[in-house]
């Protein structure tokens, strides 16, 4: 029987490295609770829920609390996830900038729940600070009403 060594590597590859591409961001893993998360309903509400839910991240954060921490990172996720569709009455500009920070805060928490996950506190805390600086420039293009 001859085997087709290309062959071969290309399905050893694929088996060796498709769980990395699976555990990419949004992974799951089995910590925390899954709880019913409601986005409001307008742009501002869903900023101050992003306030609000910071303040808890940033408490868990200090308590050095892993269920706590991952709760508050996937609302925060979910709020993220969720602007794109409260700006379509803005303008294109604003809607752009609007959504590029909300992306790079989304990437902001997503580092201090893998550092929280790993216990690296001095990590999860300075990751927390990038995304205190996120959440200054998209508080900044957030409409106030």
């Amino acid at each position: 029987m001859k085997t087709k060594t290309p062959t071969l590597f290309a399905a050893i590859a694929t088996l060796t490295f498709a769980p990395l591409a699976v555990a990419g961001e949004n992974h799951a893993h089995g910590h925390g609770s899954k709880i019913e998360i409601t986005i409001p309903e307008k742009l501002s509400d869903l900023w101050k829920s992003i306030e609000a839910e910071h303040a808890t991240l940033s408490a868990a954060i200090a308590k050095q609390d892993i269920p706590s921490a991952h709760d508050a990172e996937q609302h925060l996720q979910a709020f993220l996830k969720a602007i794109p569709s409260k700006t379509a009455a803005l303008g294109e500009s604003t809607r752009a900038r609007i959504d590029g920070q909300a992306k790079n805060l989304s990437r902001a928490y997503d580092s201090v729940h893998h550092a929280s996950d790993d216990k690296a506190w001095d990590k999860a805390a300075s990751a927390l600070k990038k995304a205190e600086g996120s959440m200054k420039l998209l508080s900044a293009q957030i409409p106030a009403n």
